[in-house]
């Protein structure tokens, strides 16, 4: 595994990282970093990707400044990698599962990359937020991405999955709306939050 991280290949590197999701080994955060860092300098984006994703996963603190510095402050916006960036970051920095100080204050910049990464965790992590925080995040959320540029997917994704365990009152009338979204994941995400249903993400 430390070959493959390490080595020449951007393709070993990438099926690497993705591996360790799901295996535990001696060092694993700080090989990850040192396999970002080397990649950083290459063009191959989707490895860098994983990488920031398993980093994400791992919870490893050691590479949240990194992450925040060279990724989530230094991209332009309109990113995946910042997105994914944001994402991570906020795995790595929150205190709890359901603490979303630091999701606020992402979505807060008001970048698109940034916010939609933070809604992002929001459902692939199933963080319930307090209601006043709840308040917050939908009022400021609830229409985001609506004058999105053409090509991209509706980013309010990662929330409508979340609001499955919100207040019942509370994101009723946001999922209704996500409903008339030309976004098939969407909808598909926000009619079984309606139900009070989770569902496997994609």
């Amino acid at each position: 595994m430390k070959e493959d991280l390490l080595g020449r290949s951007t393709v070993s590197r990438r099926k690497a990282a993705v591996k360790l999701r799901d295996i535990t080994i001696d060092n694993c955060c700080e090989l990850l970093i040192q396999a970002l860092e080397i990649e950083e300098k290459k063009n191959n984006f989707l490895t860098k990707v994983e990488l920031i994703k398993t980093l994400g996963i791992k919870r490893c603190i050691k590479a949240g400044d990194y992450i925040e510095t060279h990724f989530v402050d230094k991209l332009e916006d309109f990113n995946l990698l910042k997105m994914v960036a944001a994402t991570a970051l906020i795995r790595i920095k929150r205190l709890n599962i359901n603490e979303v100080d630091i999701v606020i204050d992402l979505i807060n910049k008001e970048e698109y990359s940034l916010t939609e990464g933070a809604l992002e965790s929001l459902g692939y992590d199933q963080i319930v937020p307090s209601i006043e925080q709840q308040k917050i995040i939908l009022k400021k959320c609830a229409s985001f991405g609506i004058d999105r540029p053409k090509g991209y997917t509706d980013p309010r994704y990662g929330l409508a999955a979340a609001c499955a365990n919100w207040d019942v009152k509370l994101v009723k009338d946001f999922l209704n709306n996500c409903l008339l979204s030309n976004d098939v994941p969407l909808v598909y995400v926000a009619k079984n939050a309606l139900e009070r249903k989770y569902v496997k993400l994609r």
